[in-house]
């Protein structure tokens, strides 16, 4: 070995005496900078999503120009075969070439972490995706840069080694995509996708390593090393020698199980079934190639679950296309064909397929009609689990105070009471209730009352008291939609900061906006519309600091008000969402039109959302005993703006559920969300990380590189004097 590090060495050392070297990490660094801030601009997210896209396509040419000269020079001068005569073998001439170009490459990949570290100054990607991408293209790189130097020992011509790396390379890649495999049957589609590269590197751009995919680039990287061992061999034996008869080896390819891993929390209800659990999958056979792909990672997930469930869960697989069973059983199940897009030879042609699930236990049955995505499956079979297995739902009262803005935009929660039924038996609410039942657990209430009597406060604290829990959406500002005018709000008297009272929380009579978090607006234009942001909507960021917000990134809060904790007992309030840096308030009467101007003037973090988990039980002094969320918004989990921030509603079902003291399902349902919103302080700090990483990298890398050359140069031009000479002088 050690050998091999020595030539590994020597190999990295003289890549970087020449500038080829230099020319191509400016080269491969600005790209991958223009590319990944281009797309970070459009969307507006922190993730490096973007850049892994296109990683792919820009080692295509970036690892056969580093790799073409690592043999194929050494063959053109005469220098394999001097080193050769060493004594070294060619298993360790050719692993300590490897070891040089991938040391290389990952050093060139190492220096896009300027990237990260950029978007880190205002919102930083999620870590855990992060390495996993860069650990993916790391084996990525393993696999390319092995069909480079396969390239590179069958020829003496660095050109042609170039041209030769980049059509397999090219090739790898075109395997599994749809131009490619227009016209073959459904099974050899899918098996000619997953031979490709592409195939196997898309879950790791999102930030998801499957085992198997991590296996095919090693074995792909195994599989053309042992092809340049085989070229380096042929040279010194002849066609029908033993030597060469030797090298004849055969691969095999493993396919190990999902590295994927269930929630405890499905893991937990799974050890604790009281019976048998069949969950019956209804797939065709003959699927398109990116519905294939989601039928193998539901296949994993189903495995999970089936080893999880310790006898206790059934996996059955049927395809209702070829068993006339399976297809009356899918229809009584309310499960349809659906019809599916498919290039044929010269035109498009739509075929019917399955991809729908039934979960039995007992009596009961639960279905869905079609698998879109997995990234909430799991959520989706645990919850059907947990209903039929646990058939008793807890009781909470929702309710909603409406006014006439929210009249006339005709505000609805449909999508969370819909949510909310499947585990909860949901009943209405009204704070002119006389009673307030035994049985509920939680009361969820949307709106803003102007005062509440002295009979409600009483009835409502006696809840809280009792170990009841309360959800509250309310904002301190009224709006007000003027058919002659723009539309602005007022200050409003907030009636349920007398209940919030004892536990030190009040709701203020203010609007809050954000300069730097929020969303985009459209607004009319001479030709159409145009974006513009809305301080007022906000992009309010998690902090991450209770299961219920603990795998959110964030949530948008339209015309929200912040909220005052001064007075609340040290360690009872958890901030669950705030504003950035950049965050104001306005109070009094406030205009509401997208393109006015804002104050700069004391911009800092707002708290916008909360929970509050007294210290004590003890209601003797008047201390609560009940849990509360407080949200300084009205309408965010309304279906007008969950339409578009889904995260709304997994906020709102996970306050329910920890404010029910229902947890299990929190951290399922928020796996494999959206990445972070991209959040700078100012558009300074935005335009600098974006040009120091455009620009400001290559540019170092530029003056390294004349440096070391000119040290180089100087080197060389020193006269030769003995080194006795030196010694009398």
């Amino acid at each position: 070995m050690r050998a091999v590090w020595t030539i590994a060495q020597r190999e990295l050392k003289a890549l970087f005496d020449q500038p080829t070297a230099y020319i191509l990490l400016v080269v491969f660094t600005a790209v991958n900078g223009f590319l990944s801030f281009r797309q970070l601009d459009l969307y507006g997210v922190a993730s490096l999503r973007p850049m892994f896209d296109f990683l792919p396509w820009v080692l295509l040419l970036f690892v056969p120009a580093v790799t073409m000269r690592a043999l194929a020079e050494d063959a053109r001068s005469g220098t394999l075969e001097v080193v050769l005569a060493q004594p070294i073998t060619e298993l360790e001439l050719l692993l300590g070439k490897y070891l040089g170009q991938v040391l290389f490459l990952w050093l060139a990949l190492a220096i896009t972490l300027t990237i990260p570290l950029g978007l880190a100054l205002g919102t930083a990607p999620q870590l855990g995706i992060l390495v996993a991408q860069y650990v993916g293209a790391a084996l990525l790189i393993l696999g390319l840069a092995a069909v480079g130097l396969w390239a590179s020992s069958v020829t003496r011509n660095q050109i042609t080694a170039f041209i030769l790396a980049v059509t397999v390379t090219f090739a790898l890649l075109l395997v599994g995509l749809d131009p490619l495999i227009v016209g073959l049957p459904p099974q050899l589609g899918a098996i000619a996708a997953s031979l490709g590269v592409l195939s196997h590197f898309s879950s790791i751009a999102r930030g998801v390593i499957d085992l198997r995919d991590a296996v095919y680039f090693v074995t792909l990287a195994l599989l053309f090393l042992v092809f340049a061992y085989f070229a380096l061999e042929s040279r010194k034996v002849t066609p029908q020698g033993e030597a060469l008869k030797r090298l004849r080896l055969g691969t095999a390819l493993l396919t190990p199980g999902s590295s994927f891993t269930l929630s405890p929390a499905t893991r937990q209800l799974l050890r604790g079934l009281p019976d048998l659990v069949t969950v019956q999958l209804f797939a065709s056979a003959a699927l398109p190639p990116e519905v294939a792909f989601l039928k193998r990672d539901v296949d994993d997930l189903l495995n999970d679950y089936r080893a999880a469930g310790r006898g206790k869960v059934k996996v059955v697989i049927a395809d209702p296309a070829a068993d006339s069973a399976a297809l009356r059983e899918a229809r009584s199940l309310g499960i349809p064909p659906v019809q599916f897009n498919v290039l044929g030879q010269g035109e498009l042609q739509v075929k019917e397929g399955y991809m729908g699930l039934s979960v039995r236990y007992a009596d009961g049955v639960k279905t869905m009609p079609f698998v879109q995505q997995t990234n909430d499956l799991e959520y989706r079979l645990t919850s059907d689990i947990r209903a039929l297995t646990h058939p008793e739902k807890a009781v909470i009262a929702f309710g909603e105070i409406g006014d006439a803005a929210s009249a006339r935009g005709q505000r609805s929660f449909a999508a969370l009471r819909e949510r909310l039924g499947s585990h909860y038996e949901v009943r209405s609410f009204g704070v002119a209730d006389t009673t307030i039942t035994s049985d509920v657990r939680v009361i969820a209430v949307a709106g803003t009352p102007d005062s509440l009597s002295d009979a409600q406060v009483g009835r409502l604290r006696g809840f809280l008291d009792r170990g009841g829990s309360l959800l509250l959406m309310a904002g301190g500002m009224q709006l007000q939609l003027s058919p002659q005018g723009p539309p602005f709000a007022v200050s409003r008297r907030v009636g349920w900061n007398e209940l919030l009272k004892p536990y030190g929380v009040s709701i203020v009579s203010n609007m809050v906006y954000d300069l730097a978090s929020n969303v985009q607006v459209g607004i009319p234009a001479q030709f159409g519309q145009v974006l513009v942001p809305y301080p007022f909507w906000l992009r309010a960021l998690s902090t991450k600091a209770s299961p219920v917000n603990a795998d959110l990134d964030a949530a948008l809060l339209p015309w929200a008000s912040q909220l005052d904790t001064a007075h609340a007992p040290p360690k009872t309030v958890t901030p669950l969402f705030v504003t950035s840096r950049a965050g104001g308030v306005q109070e009094t009467t406030v205009f509401l039109d997208p393109t006015r101007a804002f104050s700069r003037d004391s911009l800092r973090s707002r708290l916008m959302a909360l929970l509050v988990t007294p210290l004590t039980h003890d209601t003797t002094h008047g201390a609560p005993r009940g849990r509360i969320v407080v949200v300084g918004s009205s309408d965010f989990a309304s279906d007008r703006y969950a339409r578009n921030s889904p995260e709304n509603l997994v906020f709102a079902e996970n306050s329910i559920d920890w404010l029910a003291q229902d947890d299990a399902l929190i951290g399922i349902r928020s796996k494999n969300r959206a990445p972070p919103p991209l959040v700078f302080t100012s558009a300074t700090t935005r335009t600098a990380v974006k040009y120091a990483n455009v620009m400001g990298v290559p540019v170092l890398l530029v003056l390294a590189g004349v440096l070391r050359l000119w040290r180089r140069r100087q080197t060389t031009r020193r006269t030769y004097r003995p080194l006795a000479a030196t010694s009398t002088a």
